[in-house]
């Protein structure tokens, strides 16, 4: 059975309650993630070019192999979340991290290039661990709480560009290797009962059959737009960059600023749907300076920065309070929506040089940035039109724990007895009522009576598959949306 996490409790709370532990958690979770924000710009502005010196390539392999890592730890903790536990999670974090950056000394040291490749891609997934500790332990925030730490430390990471653009670029290497172990040290106590739980709780494959309404699945709405705009962020990275390093848009600060004072000084949660608008304006307008005015250089990256800013506020936004409404699904869910960000800004930051290629022809740059606009347009006109992230995440039911009917006393056979022959009754009479076939109304039984998908799989000798089709059969026929639904029809039912 399923239980509601003290997270989802938390997130959905109102009016939200200030508390010194509460404040040192939003300081400590606005830290944290300035720190996973930066180090994406540390890993382009920094690290990637001094990379390119002894090997060119090295961006792309470490970035691919930061995107099968996600993905793969998405699909493994979906299917199989024994497998992990908080300890062995954050000692792999630290421990991919630490062999990651001695081996990018060495490559660098050495110029082998597959010691640096090696090196960086250890680095690049220490980080995705890293930014996935980061999202669960903010868990709990509640919803206007964590509006402002993803919005303030935003801001923090993209004002530090500056100073990142002063110091040399060793010293910012070593900071890049090391933050991700700072922030991982700073969240690991808020994260670890989360992570506990998580993994104790069991498979979230196995609580989707039964509570679908609780879970994303991976195809959703969310992750394609995720990939569709880490995609810009990728292409606002390389565009115009020069030796293979981007352009510091400090000018994007201002807007980003007002944005996160609007949230600090408003009582209201922050709107995703408008952070969302105002990436696609400051998207836009970007390209159409490339397309009709031919504007390029900072004008035209600070434009695009304002856009891939809002962007990245509601992309960590999302993420965790989708994370808190069903914490058993928080890892797999924080896992495929990084992975989907490697992968976009893998695409993207190509599309960019591809485009950089073509600078001396401005006609070819024009069209370019049109295709980009159009792709834009029609997303939103076409597909994302009915698309809410509000409503996404407020139609993300927590799971709940399930109550079921009083059981009969140890030893009381005949009142067990006649408990049994009532539900059987009143079960058969809502499968004939409804068409259940023979094996839909043995597995409607089994759910009426509390039985989760293992236990059926194991009762009946059948797959998971199996088990997961005639569950949608079931609820399909009997128009109910979640366990406790059905297990309520059964009580109702006289």
């Amino acid at each position: 059975m399923s239980t509601a996490s003290p997270a989802s409790r938390a997130l959905s709370a109102a009016p939200e309650t200030t508390s010194p532990a509460m404040r040192g958690h939003l300081v400590l979770c606005t830290i944290a993630l300035a720190v996973s924000f930066a180090e994406y710009w540390l890993l382009n502005y920094c690290a990637f070019p001094l990379f390119d010196s002894v090997y060119i390539w090295t961006r792309e392999a470490s970035a691919i192999a930061g995107g099968i890592a996600l993905s793969a730890i998405a699909f493994v903790s979906y299917w199989r979340p024994h497998l992990f536990d908080s300890g062995r999670f954050f000692g792999a974090s630290a421990a991919v991290m630490i062999a990651g950056s001695l081996l990018v000394a060495a490559g660098l040291a050495l110029r082998q290039s597959a010691l640096l490749v090696a090196g960086a891609s250890l680095v690049t997934v220490g980080t995705g661990l890293a930014n996935i500790v980061v999202g669960i332990g903010c868990i709990g925030l509640g919803m206007r709480r964590l509006g402002v730490a993803v919005t303030s430390a935003y801001v923090l990471a993209y004002a530090s560009r500056g100073l990142f653009s002063l110091v040399p670029g060793e010293a910012n290497l070593t900071l890049f290797c090391l933050l991700p172990l700072g922030s991982l040290a700073l969240m690991a106590p808020a994260a670890r009962p989360l992570f506990n739980q998580i993994f104790t709780e069991g498979s979230p494959a196995q609580a989707a059959v039964t509570a679908p309404k609780s879970f994303l699945p991976f195809g959703h709405q969310v992750f394609i737009t995720l990939l569709i705009f880490r995609f810009i962020y990728g292409y606002t990275l390389t565009f115009g960059e020069v030796d293979r390093v981007p352009l510091l848009a400090l000018g994007a600060l201002a807007p980003l600023a007002l944005v996160a004072v609007y949230v600090i000084a408003s009582r209201r949660e922050l709107s995703p749907d408008r952070l969302f608008q105002l990436s696609i304006l400051c998207s836009v307008a970007g390209f159409l300076m490339l397309s009709i005015a031919h504007v390029q250089g900072s004008v035209t990256s600070m434009v695009l920065s304002c856009g891939t800013g809002f962007f990245e506020m509601l992309m960590y936004y999302v993420l965790i309070a989708l994370g808190a409404k069903n914490t058993l699904n928080a890892l797999p869910l924080l896992a495929w929506g990084n992975a989907m960000a490697s992968w976009g800004t893998l695409l993207g930051a190509n599309f960019g040089r591809f485009t950089n290629v073509q600078a001396a022809d401005p006609s070819a740059v024009s069209a370019i940035a049109s295709v980009v606009v159009f792709g834009i347009v029609a997303y939103v006109v076409l597909v994302q039109k009915t698309f809410s992230f509000t409503s996404t995440i407020n139609g993300v039911a927590p799971l709940v724990p399930l109550v079921t009917a009083p059981v009969a006393a140890t030893g009381d056979a005949e009142a067990g007895a006649t408990s049994a022959s009532t539900l059987e009754q009143r079960c058969a009479a809502i499968g004939a009522a409804h068409g259940l076939t023979d094996r839909e109304q043995e597995i409607f039984e089994y759910l009426a009576r509390g039985r989760n998908v293992r236990f059926i799989q194991e009762a009946l000798v059948v797959s998971y598959n199996t088990v997961k089709t005639h569950v949608s059969h079931v609820y399909a026929k009997l128009d109910v949306h979640s366990h406790q639904e059905l297990i309520d029809l059964v009580e109702r039912t006289q």
